[in-house]
């Protein structure tokens, strides 16, 4: 059995969801209701992905221009600290396979300041590359992406299983030439990976 390289996507399945605490905190910060902060929040977020920076997007998602810079620092803290909570049970699945041997990576659309907080945290050296959508210029799902992932990978298609909790990044892996695998929880990923993957060092 061929072993494959895990390519895998951050929030969602590494990390829990956003706590809602933290986005009425955002909200409350550009005087916004947390439903209209919300869609501007997802609309605008391709573009700080792509490495938009700060003070441009949340004034996009405020409606007007920040001047305060302190007020987009905080929004800044806020939402790295929101998407900072990882999930216990998938973070074993995943040491317990680079344990084995398996060669993992992270695929994620991730502005610069939640890039440098990834790269900064020691519990991320399980995985041979932190590849972000802020660094790459392309966010999934478009095949550019996965491009660039596997050219820095150096891995055929064929040889990489990508792992995500949203239906269209795994249809685009998975069109792309990538086996695509859609996360629901820790134990699925640990069942699915079990018949995907062979126990040798690499």
């Amino acid at each position: 059995m061929t072993t494959p390289v895990l390519l895998v996507d951050y929030g969602g399945v590494i990390s829990l969801p956003q706590p809602p605490g933290s986005v009425d905190a955002m909200a409350a910060l550009v005087d916004l209701p947390k439903q209209t902060f919300s869609e501007r929040y997802w609309m605008h977020r391709p573009a700080h992905d792509r490495g938009v920076e700060a003070r441009a997007y949340w004034s996009a998602v405020a409606g007007r221009e920040l001047t305060d810079e302190r007020v987009v620092e905080q929004l800044v803290r806020i939402d790295v600290a929101s998407w900072s909570h990882l999930n216990t049970a998938t973070m074993e699945v995943l040491g317990g396979l680079h344990a084995r041997g398996i060669a993992m990576s992270i695929l994620s659309n991730a502005p610069r300041e939640m890039a440098a907080v990834l790269r900064a945290d020691p519990r991320f050296g399980i995985f041979d590359h932190l590849i972000f959508s802020s660094d790459i210029g392309v966010v999934k799902p478009s095949r550019g992406a996965f491009s660039a992932a596997l050219g820095l990978l150096h891995r055929a298609p064929d040889e990489v299983v990508f792992i995500d909790d949203r239906p269209d990044n795994v249809a685009a892996a998975a069109a792309a030439g990538l086996e695509g695998l859609l996360f629901t929880s820790a134990d699925q990923l640990s069942a699915e990976l079990a018949a995907r993957v062979a126990p040798l060092r690499r």
